[in-house]
């Protein structure tokens, strides 16, 4: 019986530091300080999606990037939606394709608590795949 509660406290031990040191690891990945806020596939007609930030997350922002992969994408409009309740009208490029690295976009107020981006968007008509759009936050 001792020996069984031994082995399943080890068990544990070990689960528990997988889980700290695949943590560490994968905030180590993240070597510029950018997370993943979420992605959005965009329809070839116009198209508003809502990338929306996990509800209650604390994390703080001083910028966002937008980033699409594959294809282009037609940009008509994008806001950033603050917890507090502001929101930031985004000037994009007309036209974001996966060529490039993706569009910085300074936040106003430095450090800000994102609710949500709203976007207003198509996919080009003469690409083969509809694109993906991706938010990052700058930490």
């Amino acid at each position: 019986m001792k020996n069984r509660l031994i082995k399943a406290g080890s068990l544990l031990l070990l689960i528990a530091a997988l889980l700290v040191g695949t943590t560490t690891f994968l905030r180590a990945q993240n070597k510029l300080g950018w997370d993943k806020l979420g992605t959005e596939a965009v329809d070839y007609a116009i198209d508003h999606d809502v990338v929306t930030i996990q509800q209650g997350s604390t994390e703080t922002y001083t910028a966002l990037k937008i980033k699409v992969v594959n294809g282009t994408v037609n940009v008509h409009k994008a806001t950033v939606h603050f917890a507090n309740g502001d929101t930031q009208d985004v000037n994009l490029p007309k036209e974001l394709n996966a060529g490039n690295d993706g569009k910085l976009i300074d936040l106003k107020g430095n450090k800000r608590a994102i609710e949500k981006v709203t976007f207003w968007y198509d996919t080009k008509a003469s690409s083969n795949e509809k694109a993906v759009v991706e938010v990052w936050g700058k930490v």
